[in-house]
């Protein structure tokens, strides 16, 4: 064989070897780039979603092939936009904002529930003598406007209050409009305000929806009906190592939130702990953690359309789907 043969030979395995090359490093960007996703949630990092940053910090995402980034948000960012803007791949919702965000066109679907009772209540200090809903005539309540707020017109309705006979305003975080006396009752989930005012002395009242008729469920995980289309694999991944890391979670409480504190220094270790303790009950209600019930769901759909909330009496199947709880 002469030089020249062997030129081209060699220049052509080189070739063939470079290509190899090429696609392997393709293929490995590919997969990583398939793993990678990223979860928005519903307000910012706290003890309500410990059970997703237990699922990162105990590696449950990366044993699956995921790497999820978890962003908090915030009063001005919505998950739902979020999602399907593509900054994230799954969100935390209210189930009510995900039925009236279908019931608009928006593409999306439950794929997992988290809090299966209505967290939502009006706490007061005990001092306001708020015992009952037909207390909050002519009082002052802070509402939070931007989430949940059709579930506390839904709990007037229910008692019987005429919301024109109560003075509302704009709820601001945390307690100090209840301690400086702004307001004489406001919006919270039961275990946080709750307890953050009890952590300070006081005694407080609680109105908790769900004890005047309103079932709803709260934290809902979601995505698209693209990516359930599209991607069902990652989904299944992102579901399972995220109900894996609740578990953990339950488990071992004091732990969860050790870890939160670091991620968020900000937080209470005592209000934090409490606040998650306080949500076990109605995260772990004796289903599958995640699991949803159909009659629910449509029961929270005539609940919207008969109070004018949403347009359209939808049906539940095109709202959620347990095919990724295990």
């Amino acid at each position: 064989m002469n030089n020249k043969k062997k030129l081209i030979i060699t220049a052509i395995f080189v070739i063939i070897v470079v290509a190899i090359i090429s696609i392997v490093t393709f293929l490995g960007k590919e997969n990583k780039n398939d793993g990678e996703t990223s979860l928005r949630l519903k307000w910012i990092s706290q003890a309500q979603f410990a059970g997703f940053y237990t699922a990162q910090e105990e590696g449950y995402y990366n044993e699956l092939g995921l790497n999820v980034r978890i962003d908090p948000a915030g009063p001005n960012i919505s998950p739902i936009q979020s999602v399907i803007a593509g900054t994230n791949e799954f969100g935390i919702a209210g189930a009510e904002q995900v039925i009236t965000a279908i019931d608009n066109g928006i593409p999306i679907v439950a794929i997992a529930v988290i809090y299966r009772e209505t967290p939502e209540a009006l706490v007061s200090l005990k001092k306001s003598g708020i015992t009952k809903p037909s207390d909050l005539v002519g009082k002052t309540v802070g509402v939070v406007y931007d989430n949940d707020e059709n579930l506390y017109r839904m709990f007037l309705k229910n008692a019987g209050v005429d919301e024109k006979k109560i003075k509302e305003v704009p709820a601001i975080t945390g307690i100090s409009q209840i301690l400086t006396e702004q307001v004489d009752a406001k919006m919270a989930y039961e275990m946080n305000d709750y307890i953050l005012l009890q952590l300070e002395g006081k005694e407080v009242n609680i109105l908790r929806f769900r004890d005047y008729g309103v079932k709803f469920y709260a934290d809902t995980i979601f995505t698209t009906k693209e990516m359930l289309e599209k991607n069902p694999d990652k989904v299944r991944k992102f579901v399972e190592a995220s109900m894996k890391g609740w578990e953990t979670t339950i488990s071992n409480p004091e732990k969860a939130i050790e870890r939160l504190i670091k991620i968020n220094p900000s937080l209470n270790y005592e209000h934090q702990l409490g606040y998650l303790t306080a949500s076990i009950p109605i995260i772990q209600t004796g289903e599958k953690l995640g699991f949803s019930e159909k009659t629910v769901w449509q029961d929270m759909i005539d609940n919207l359309y008969d109070n004018k909330i949403i347009k359209n009496r939808i049906e539940s199947d095109i709202v959620f789907t347990n095919e990724f709880i295990k």
